[in-house]
């Protein structure tokens, strides 16, 4: 079971380090980005197992237990941190911070965690969306992928800038989506736009990473640096 955590993890971070190199940074409050930093920390501490990368900056903590192999410490480490990041957003939440609902839904869809995102209020994120914030909107689409809501959302996360709506929205309407509902014309618009926002090349080379990899899981969060889709 540990294997299969660090697996996804190391497959995770490795597109998402591809993914949020041409776009910039979300803006979460500095409570937000405080926890988020340490969650990511401890994230990298993992992927760093296999790299033995001696100059990068680790957790500590995680890093004593990986040095002793001990999978169940581990584990139980990695499940307090992750308790204890959405402890820390629930309360952020409390004191109205929009942020915090963002990252408490990225963090959910991260680690697919279902009955996190069922206990999540999304009006903030609906209210974020409609002041057009591009990454809630995205956010929104992938919290109701399997809705009819899914699409719509993802359009509106593309114009109002999503390169990751731009580029899933081209390889929906491209392929994925039921045949009766694809659409060549719709599928080369959104390809265009999100090429005229980071260039042929870029568009090439971040493909995969921001279309998912043609995989179900949710592969765009980076704790340390988020996109601003």
């Amino acid at each position: 079971m540990f294997q299969k955590i660090i697996a996804f993890l190391l497959f995770s971070i490795f597109c998402l380090q591809g993914a949020v190199a041409q776009v910039p940074e979300y803006h979460f409050s500095p409570q937000v980005q405080k926890a988020k930093d340490q969650m990511q920390l401890t994230l990298n501490t993992l992927f760093q197992m296999e790299q033995e990368d001696k100059n990068a900056k680790v957790d500590p903590a995680l890093k004593k237990l990986m040095l002793k192999n001990d999978e169940k410490q581990i584990t139980r480490y990695v499940d307090q941190q992750k308790k204890l990041f959405v402890q820390h957003m629930n309360d952020q939440i409390q004191h109205g911070d929009a942020t915090a609902t963002v990252a408490l839904l990225e963090f959910a869809l991260f680690f697919n965690d279902d009955e996190l995102q069922e206990k999540i209020d999304l009006a903030p994120l609906q209210q974020l969306s409609d002041q057009n914030d591009a990454y809630a909107s995205y956010l929104l689409a992938q919290q109701f992928k399997l809705t009819k809501d899914y699409i719509p959302l993802l359009e509106k996360a593309g114009q109002q800038g999503s390169v990751a709506a731009q580029m899933t929205l081209a390889d929906e309407y491209g392929f994925r989506l039921p045949v009766e509902q694809q659409d060549a014309k719709k599928a080369a618009f959104w390809a265009n736009k999100a090429k005229q926002n980071l260039g042929e090349a870029a568009y090439t080379e971040q493909k995969c990473a921001l279309a998912n990899c043609d995989l179900e899981e949710f592969e765009m969060v980076d704790f340390s640096k988020q996109p601003q889709p």
